[in-house]
This record gives C-alpha cells, sequence and structure tokens, in this order.
C-alpha cells in the first residue's frame, strides 16, 4: 500500500469514529418528545336542538292569592297559550311556571329568567319560576332558546274569567280561524248580564287584545233592532201590523203609488214575517245599484208568490222596513233607534264602518276569509244587516222588551206578545226573532257577513250572545256557532249564575 492510499483509509475510519460519537451524545442529552393529544374514545356529543314550549301554569301552589289553579289552553301545533285567572283575584302579582326543553334558555318579555333541570312528563326538561304583574290585558311573549342557538317564539294570552265557559270559546275561535270573540249571558230573573268576556285580537297588527266594550257589527242580528223600531209604531198609533206598504194606500204610497197586483197585497207583518213572497234577494248583490231605492225597485220587479202563503228569508223585506221608520218618523234609521233605545241606556249602537280608515275607537277590525269586507253600502243594508254594538247594549235592548220587572220596558205587553208570536206561514219565525228551535227553548237570532258571525239566544232562564270579527265558510262553521251558545247557556245554568 502507497503512502497516498493509507492517508485516505486513516482519515475515512477517524470519520466513522466521530459520526458514531455525535449519535451517542445526541441520544443521552436531546429532550423528550411531546406527546400527541389522546384521541377521544367516542364520537363527539352535538349540542340539544330542543326549544319547545312544553308546559305553561299558574298555580294555586305558588300563588296564594289564587282559589284554583289558572286554567291554560294550549291547540295542538300551535305556539299561543290561552290562559283563564279566576275572576276576584286583586294580587296581580303572580308566579308564571314554564316548562321548557332539556338545556334551553328562557326569555319572559325580554328578560331571561333562570331556570334548573327537571323532567316533565318523564323526559329531562328546564323549570322555571318567573314571578311578574300579570294583568288580564296582558300578551306574554316568550322566547326559547336551544342550547345549538335555535330559537322558538310563543305568547300568552291572559284574561280573567270564568273556566267552565271560557273553555269552551277557545277551541272554537281557534278551529275556525276567528281572530277575536265576544261573550255575555244574561239571567233572565235579574234582567241583568251576569258574565261577559272577551278573547283574541280585534285588530291583529296592533295586537290590540278583545275588550267586552269593543263593537262589533251584528249583521243580521240587526233585524231585532228594526223590528223593535216597527213595534215602537204601532205601539204609538202612526201605523198597523197589516197596513199596506205599497199602491194608492200603502205606507209608501208616495214613491210607489203604482205596483203590480201581488205586490199592492203587502203587509207590514208579510214584511216582518219573511212571507211577501218576493224571490231573488238584491239586499247583499255587488250587482245592483248602490241607493235602498233602486233596490226595492229590482224587489218590486222580481217573481213573486202570493204574499202570506210561504216563508222565504229576504233581506230586502227588512230593508224596506227601515225605508218605513224613516218614511213614519221623518227621521233617519239609525237615529230613530238611538233615540228609542236611549232610556234603556243602550246608548252605543251605530252603523258599522263601510271602511277600515273610518273604524270608530273601540270597533272590532272585520277578517273576511275570502273577498272584501269593506267597501260595501252599509246605509243601504243598515236595517237588514249594519248595526254595530256590544253585549252589553244587546243586553240592555232585550231587557227593554222581554215583559221583566227588574227594567223598565219600552213596548207594551200587548206588542210585545205580537212581536214574539210566531208567523202562520212558519212557526219558526216571528217577527224579527226566529223560534222553535230543536235544540233549546226561547228565541234566537245569527248574522253572517264576510268578517262577521253573531249568533244570540233569548232563553228561558238565560240568554248568550256570541260575537266574532270573522267567520268560516266551513260546512259546520254556523252549527258549530249555534251548539256553542246552547252550551254557554247550559253551562250558565248548571252554574247557577
Amino acid at each position: 500500500m502507497n503512502r497516498k492510499n493509507y492517508t485516505v483509509k486513516i482519515a475515512l475510519q477517524f470519520a466513522l469514529l466521530l459520526f458514531l460519537f455525535v449519535v451517542s451524545c445526541s441520544k443521552d442529552n436531546d429532550p423528550a418528545p411531546i406527546p400527541e393529544p389522546p384521541k377521544p374514545s367516542g364520537p363527539s356529543v352535538p349540542k340539544a336542538t330542543g326549544r319547545d314550549l312544553l308546559s305553561v301554569n299558574i298555580l294555586k301552589a305558588d300563588n296564594p292569592a289564587l282559589a284554583t289553579d289558572a286554567y291554560v289552553y294550549k291547540p295542538t301545533g300551535g305556539n299561543i297559550y290561552y290562559m283563564t285567572i279566576p275572576l276576584g283575584v286583586s294580587d296581580r302579582n303572580l308566579q308564571l311556571e314554564l316548562v321548557t326543553s332539556e338545556k334551553s334558555k328562557i326569555t319572559v318579555n325580554g328578560t331571561e329568567v333562570a331556570s334548573s333541570a327537571g323532567k316533565f312528563e318523564g323526559n329531562p326538561a328546564e323549570i322555571a319560576k318567573a314571578k311578574m304583574t300579570i294583568n288580564e290585558t296582558d300578551r306574554i311573549a316568550i322566547q326559547v332558546t336551544s342550547e345549538a342557538g335555535f330559537r322558538d317564539y310563543y305568547e300568552i294570552i291572559v284574561q280573567d274569567g270564568i273556566a267552565t265557559i271560557d273553555a269552551m270559546v277557545y277551541p272554537f275561535i281557534l278551529k275556525y280561524n276567528i281572530p277575536a270573540a265576544s261573550y255575555a249571558i244574561g239571567k233572565n230573573s235579574a234582567e241583568e248580564v251576569v258574565y261577559k268576556n272577551a278573547l283574541g285580537y280585534v285588530n291583529v297588527d296592533k295586537k290590540e287584545r278583545a275588550r267586552p266594550d269593543h263593537l262589533f257589527r251584528l249583521a243580521s242580528m240587526s233585524k231585532q233592532f228594526t223590528a223593535i223600531g216597527i213595534m215602537s209604531l204601532i205601539q204609538q198609533g202612526k201605523i198597523g201590523i197589516d197596513d199596506l206598504v205599497f199602491g194608492p194606500t200603502g205606507i209608501l204610497k208616495d214613491q210607489w203609488p203604482s205596483v203590480g197586483a201581488k205586490s199592492s197585497q203587502v203587509t207590514v207583518r208579510h214584511l216582518l214575517e219573511h212571507t211577501a213572497g218576493y224571490s231573488g234577494d238584491p239586499m247583499f248583490s255587488s250587482a245592483t245599484p248602490n241607493t235602498l231605492d233602486r233596490r226595492i225597485d229590482i224587489m218590486l220587479a222580481s217573481t213573486q208568490e202570493t204574499p202570506g202563503t210561504k216563508y222565504i228569508y229576504y233581506n230586502m223585506g227588512y230593508g224596506t222596513l227601515g225605508k218605513i221608520i224613516e218614511k213614519v218618523s221623518g227621521k233617519d234609521y239609525i237615529t230613530y233607534i238611538r233615540e228609542l233605545l236611549a232610556p234603556t241606556g243602550a246608548t252605543d249602537v251605530y252603523l258599522a264602518a263601510k271602511d277600515a280608515s273610518s273604524l270608530r275607537s273601540n270597533e272590532a277590525t272585520l277578517y273576511p276569509q275570502g273577498g272584501n269586507a269593506y267597501g260595501t253600502p252599509i246605509e243601504v243594508y243598515k236595517a237588514a244587516g249594519g248595526i254595530l254594538t256590544n253585549t252589553d247594549n244587546l243586553f240592555k235592548m232585550l231587557y227593554a222588551v222581554d215583559g221583566g220587572t227588574k227594567k223598565p220596558d219600552i213596548l207594551n205587553s200587548d206588542i210585545r206578545q205580537l212581536m214574539f208570536t210566531p208567523s202562520a206561514v212558519y212557526n219558526r219565525y216571528a217577527k224579527g226573532w226566529r223560534a222553535n228551535h230543536d235544540l233549546f227553548a226561547g228565541y234566537y237570532h245569527g248574522g253572517n257577513l264576510r268578517g262577521t258571525a253573531t249568533f244570540w239566544i233569548y232563553g228561558t232562564e238565560y240568554s248568550v250572545a256570541v260575537l266574532l270579527n270573522s267567520r268560516s265558510y266551513d260546512a259546520k262553521f254556523d252549527e258549530d256557532l249555534i251548539v256553542l251558545t246552547k252550551n254557554i247557556m247550559e253551562a250558565a245554568k248548571r252554574l247557577n249564575l
């Protein structure tokens, strides 16, 4: 081996020894490596999404001022709870119990309230107690926020009342999408209202709660006012029940001196009892001229049965009776009616608004379920369906014509008996009042127009009125409204109100 190769070999051996020394030192002196975080042993747990308001209560146990728990009604699938607090509660600082989905947060009227874990019907839930001033006109706004951040909103509508009665009305208005109802019970022996209430909204957009003093359009229940007006003129001797209406000797001879042979036989009685024989009722037709006189012209030209031989419910007959009141009294229809009823205290009696912009301050807004409830010629059909009033004034009018001894009457006994005597042609209609219903004893009448449904019963012991600011076109609606009114009347008797 020459000297050059030997030198290279020694250098390579030295480099190898140096590398091994460095590697050995680094293993002894380097810090230990940082371990990776442990991986979860199972899937991650998602946050709860439940945001239901499961239960609302105002309990006697939490509120010594209450004689019983508040009644609560919640429609299936709805976000509104209706609540009736027993009558006579003066201390309005009440504790509200709210039960919501597990791990959710609860806000009442914008303020978050503390909750604690609990059970509802065996399932985990949050339970909160909120002490607050609760008045009968309150609308309580509830927000429930889930653990995951989702939100739902609820309303609690509170009123004072009799739960047995209110519990009948709540499901009815929700079933038929009625924004507001006003209802009252009169005890006939006392000739006074013994219970009245209202629920829902008379103006949905403004969230204006219904009150018993709100004015509702009566539709065909206006006919009782017209009948009483006519009876008062008979009592004064200014007209007779069997006086002719048209023709050369009729009450309206100045405008209709010459009419057909059958129209010349029409009497006041025929108009009151719907037996004038006319067909093709033009009263509420939008295709007819917007004056009462022109519609009477159309009536007189229509096909007609012999007067007094057949019952045909006919609104134009009552429009014509309104014309008779104006002709004989020399006053506008509503002026005469208001003056006649003034001694009874029924002073809140008006014509309903023609359009939504002319509503009285306490007049319920109409909510038609199809079509338009306004823009109609209220001056034309006022005597057949245009009266506006509330339940208090209805009962003041009723107890001024009932023959009772507690309140003075505006009709004497003979005239009253005449008004309530059913027609010889059809025993289910008297004069402005229906009679002889299959479901109850007494007299009654209803009213239906777009945005309006009403019904009342003048019963033997109790009387009931129900006024609504909408009407449904469901086939069972009218029947259910009658049954509701009857059931309220029967409940009043059971409760001995």
